[in-house]
């Protein structure tokens, strides 16, 4: 295996090109998001991906590993070759991370490229290419945001926090009250912690090494602590690329939320039916279905129309709740067709379970 100082450069000039590489690879993937025509399918572990992952994985595989061909290479959408084990360096690439955010339309989704040298990242990106968030970090030279320094909040308390993760978890799992929000890209979640706009991340099913390498680098150097469901910090060289979860947080609430798992971790361990007993800590496609969608369509006559202030309120017409927006778009073009002589009469069509629902987790506000 060749040295480490006969192929790697100065890791500033490892950053400079994965975040020149990155910031592309968002373009791409935001092309194909506002086309809107991406075809998504089920891979064999039954995870999502998208022709647009695809296409920004050819691209990074192409330009990085032409740009150092003697790193090595680890991506969610390509087979694992082991390289990373026969190089100093290596990749570390989720070219759409939060795949399921892309496929359901909304902004949560990131690309995300660490170099990684024995087993740590020294440098990462992350980029959320419809925020234009662009999370850069190399180990020892701090952690920004589109070019400004970054410097995660802490708490000594757990409860009234900011938490990135599915509130159902926690309620069932006996944590204080929480402001919890759902973020389905993990990198995406770490890289929030890091720049103050939330407090944690916890995740309790298992992340892989392309999630978490990237974010883990960028939230400790803007000084965050980052650990697996045992306290341990991550790994990125390991015969397997999978994590026992993440805790993502300040050291100081860092340390409470651990202690807040370690019971639960115990209980794991002891259960001898864990599909049983811990079937509410997983993340599945029911949490997402079983959700009941409520489309209301009213009317009424407005103020003026080009704002949204009703004449009268007590003359709102109610057309009707409808469970899909198929049948409330046809409500709606209705009852629009029947006051069109009327050009201060408007109907509209409100999406209740977002307003109920607005971190679509099945759980009011």
């Amino acid at each position: 295996m060749p040295e480490a100082n006969e192929i790697c450069v100065p890791a500033a000039e490892d950053l400079a090109l994965i975040s020149e590489a990155v910031r592309t690879a968002g373009q791409i993937a935001k092309a194909a998001f506002d086309a809107n025509q991406s075809e998504a399918w089920d891979k064999a572990d039954n995870s999502p991906v998208t022709d647009a992952d695809i296409a920004v994985n050819d691209y990074l595989a192409k330009t990085l590993r032409t740009a150092r061909p003697g790193y090595g290479w680890l991506s969610e959408e390509t087979k694992d070759d082991h390289s990373r084990h026969a190089c100093p360096r290596s990749f570390v690439v989720d070219p759409i991370d939060g795949t399921r955010a892309f496929i359901d339309r909304t902004p949560n989704f990131a690309v995300s490229v660490a170099v990684i040298e024995d087993g740590q990242p020294v440098a990462g990106v992350v980029f959320n290419p419809l925020k234009d968030e662009f999370y850069a970090a190399s180990l020892g030279g701090g952690a920004t945001l589109n070019g400004k320094p970054i410097q995660a909040r802490d708490s000594d308390q757990i409860e009234g926090i900011t938490m990135i993760g599915y509130p159902r978890k926690f309620r069932r799992s006996g944590f204080p009250d929480m402001n919890c929000h759902v973020v389905n890209s993990m990198a995406y979640r770490m890289v929030l912690v890091a720049s103050g706009q939330a407090d944690a991340a916890l995740a309790f099913t298992p992340k892989s090494d392309w999630d978490v390498a990237a974010a883990a680098l960028i939230a400790h150097e803007a000084g965050a602590k980052v650990t697996n469901l045992r306290g341990e910090a991550p790994e990125f060289d390991g015969p397997t690329t999978s994590g026992l979860g993440v805790i993502c947080a300040g050291p100081h609430l860092h340390a409470l939320l651990l202690a807040q798992v370690k019971p639960i971790l115990a209980q794991f361990v002891k259960s001898d039916d864990k599909r049983r007993d811990f079937k509410h800590l997983g993340t599945t496609m029911s949490d997402r279905e079983e959700i009941q969608l409520l489309h209301l369509v009213i009317g009424g006559e407005l103020i003026d129309p080009n704002k949204t202030a009703f004449k009268n309120l007590k003359e709102v017409d109610f057309v009707g709740a409808f469970a899909n927006f198929e049948d409330a778009k046809a409500a709606w073009k209705s009852a629009a067709q029947r006051t069109v002589d009327n050009a201060h009469m408007r109907y509209f069509v409100l999406h209740a379970h977002e307003l109920i629902d607005p971190d679509k987790d099945g759980i009011i506000g």
